[in-house]
């Protein structure tokens, strides 16, 4: 007799689907965060949604009466039932947005990023630094930051890599 209850198994499912979506939209849409957004939602939440750029989709989530701004503790809970969240932050020209990724949270950065020396000119090779923990991440990006592309190895502050602004950072889920 199992011993797995079916409110559980459904979780199980949903979360497997939002995992599997996440895969798909990643290797399809790795340089694009508009793409695999709207990847996302059109397989898992709004199969009629139509494809927004990153600034367009916030705006538009902002104004939707069924998408709701949840804190992100609250996103990351909602992940791990398998409910789809997207994060994101406008920007002059371009928005990044993103998919919370199910699964436990986990340090930030970790990675190694090159920038260039302010005093040498030369161009330096680093490991950022954590700056906490948190839920991971799907994100994809065309620009070459290493923390903006994400198959739940990276966190939501990635992409951003910047505490204040990370602070800007909002995030969604449907009803």
């Amino acid at each position: 007799m199992s011993t797995t209850s079916a409110p559980d198994v459904a979780i199980e499912a949903a979360v497997a689907r939002l995992k599997k979506t996440c895969q798909e939209a990643y290797a399809k849409y790795m340089h694009s965060c508009s793409h695999s957004v709207w990847h996302i939602r059109t397989q898992l939440v709004e199969p009629n949604a139509q494809y927004r750029e990153a600034n367009q989709l916030i705006d538009e989530l902002i104004a939707a009466t069924d998408w709701k701004e949840v804190a992100l503790e609250d996103g990351w809970a909602l992940a791990q039932k398998g409910k789809v969240v997207i994060g994101g932050l406008k920007k002059t020209g371009h928005g990044h947005v993103i998919v919370i990724y199910p699964g436990e949270e986990k340090a930030s950065g970790g990675y190694a990023y090159s920038h260039k020396d302010k005093t040498t000119g030369k161009i330096k090779s680093e490991v950022l630094r954590s700056h906490g923990i948190f839920p991971r991440a799907l994100s994809t990006a065309l620009g070459p930051w290493p923390g903006a592309k994400s198959m739940g190895d990276k966190t939501v502050w990635d992409p951003w890599a910047n505490d204040d602004i990370f602070d800007d950072v909002k995030f969604w889920s449907k009803g």
